[in-house]
């Protein structure tokens, strides 16, 4: 049975055990909100979310959806070295693209959602959850904007720079320019965000009576980070100073 389809029938009433056989990133990901799969091999998820006072169905839901996305593996590639695409401009646009844009625009879309609900509930319990809160705004207003700008701006231009015998013209090197420059900054900007946001959060741990949307909730917040400083860290090394190279030799 293939990856994307191990938890596709499961329900609540499933023995922990039987979730962690059927996908191999469940025990990580039940681990990473704070429930250890080998202490509960034999109870249901309904059961031990009922113990833990957590939602079995949010749970279970947040389990197929990481599924879909191998869960453990993405966490991985963070670590991992890309792969080596040389001086192929597009694939490493492509690249950024299919492993970091489309998963990390989810991410945020599911934090957007999340967050103001924990908020409106937690807020008064939790103080550093308004501590965040202007610092988690700000970064997503800023993520949305370099996410649009590299899919609809930069990427489609840097297009003109993939015939190593096209003569770049100037007003698309002052285009290229001007919009590394925007990334760049942005880059800074995204960063110091991230930064405060862990400050002001109190590195986002998991209260020992949290809910499961709370503990989603970081769980994403914490793989957007990790996920967003492994992006920029490739678009430094590799995107940049590539464009930068043939900007200089056309």
């Amino acid at each position: 049975m293939s990856n994307n389809h191990s938890l596709k029938g499961m329900t609540p009433d499933a023995t922990i055990g039987q979730i962690v056989s059927a996908e191999k990133n469940a025990g990580e990901l039940l681990s990473s909100i704070g429930l250890s799969p080998k202490n509960h091999q034999s109870e249901t998820l309904r059961s031990v979310c009922q113990q833990k006072k957590w939602s079995e169905v949010e749970v279970l839901k947040w389990l197929k959806k990481n599924q879909q996305h191998n869960g453990a593996q993405k966490n991985a590639k963070d670590k991992e070295e890309p792969p080596d695409f040389g001086k192929n401009l597009q694939k490493w646009c492509k690249y950024l693209e299919q492993h970091f844009l489309t998963r990390n625009t989810e991410l945020l879309d599911d934090i957007n959602r999340d967050f103001p609900r924990v908020h409106k509930i937690h807020g008064n319990q939790y103080e550093w959850l308004k501590n965040m809160q202007w610092y988690l705004d700000k970064l997503e207003e800023k993520l949305n904007y370099y996410f649009y700008f590299q899919r609809q701006k930069l990427f489609p231009l840097l297009e003109s720079l993939k015939d190593p015998k096209k003569k770049v013209l100037h007003g698309t090197i002052k285009k290229v320019n001007s919009g590394i420059e925007i990334i760049e900054d942005d880059q800074n900007t995204i960063l110091e965000l991230i930064d405060a946001i862990e400050e002001k959060g109190q590195g986002l741990k998991n209260p020992e009576d949290a809910c499961s949307t709370l503990r989603i909730l970081n769980y994403n917040v914490k793989t957007l980070f990790s996920s967003l400083r492994k992006q920029i860290e490739i678009e430094r090394e590799h995107l940049i100073p590539l464009v930068k190279q043939k900007l200089e030799s056309g």
